[in-house]
């Protein structure tokens, strides 16, 4: 797994890679879990974008195993996701390769959270071994990047649906339905419309509950 929070102005980010850190962790053998950072971060990593694909395209799981890639941070439109400081902009495509040389056709979850990301759910992306999630549509803004905020609107919806379990198919209703819930309770418009990509190949993907520590039911 690769957990990337690629902008040092709010904590919003941060608080989302940390929180899916222990999560994640409690599933994963030791050093299978990096989280990366734009700024100094206890438990992480420090770097950008470079960092970012050189350590997607290092992932090589073996036989049974699959990648996780989690990106939070902001988007801009018709281009991708937005590492600071810099701007510099991660593409689909580039974020495509990256995958292709460290995953292959390795089972794949990929989450794309930022304003505008809706387009790295097609196109190459698009693959049929991957699902990909994105907290909006390629032409409209997420919600919740805010220092009022603890995390995106997106990524707490997304922690809560994981928090249960099972199939991307029973997930994904829960994700995107408490998105549409929590922007029309706080007023925030038009609706991000985050989307989803499921290849063929994925169609069996299924997660184990994932909840912190100390939370075990």
């Amino acid at each position: 797994a690769v957990l990337v929070a690629g902008d040092p102005s709010l904590p919003v980010w941060d608080n989302a890679t940390r929180r899916m850190a222990e999560v994640i962790g409690r599933q994963a053998v030791a050093g299978q879990v990096t989280r990366l950072s734009a700024r100094r971060e206890a438990g992480a990593t420090r770097g950008g974008i470079k960092q970012a694909l050189e350590r997607i395209a290092t992932l090589r799981p073996g036989p049974g195993e699959g990648c996780f890639v989690f990106l939070t941070m902001h988007g801009a439109r018709d281009a991708g996701l937005v590492f600071e400081p810099g701007e510099h902009v991660l593409t689909p495509d580039s974020l495509d390769a990256a995958l292709e040389r460290g995953c292959g056709a390795a089972p794949t979850l990929v989450i794309a959270s930022g304003c505008y990301s809706g387009n790295f759910a097609v196109g190459r992306m698009a693959r049929p071994n991957r699902v990909v999630m994105t907290a909006a549509r390629a032409d409209r803004s997420s919600f919740g990047c805010g220092a009022d905020h603890e995390l995106t609107v997106f990524d707490d919806c997304l922690l809560r649906g994981l928090s249960a379990g099972g199939a991307v198919a029973a997930i994904w209703p829960a994700v995107s339905g408490c998105v549409e819930s929590e922007e029309l309770r706080r007023g925030y418009g038009p609706p991000s419309g985050p989307q989803l990509h499921q290849g063929a190949a994925a169609s069996g993907i299924a997660f184990p509950p994932l909840q912190p520590a100390g939370k075990r039911g």
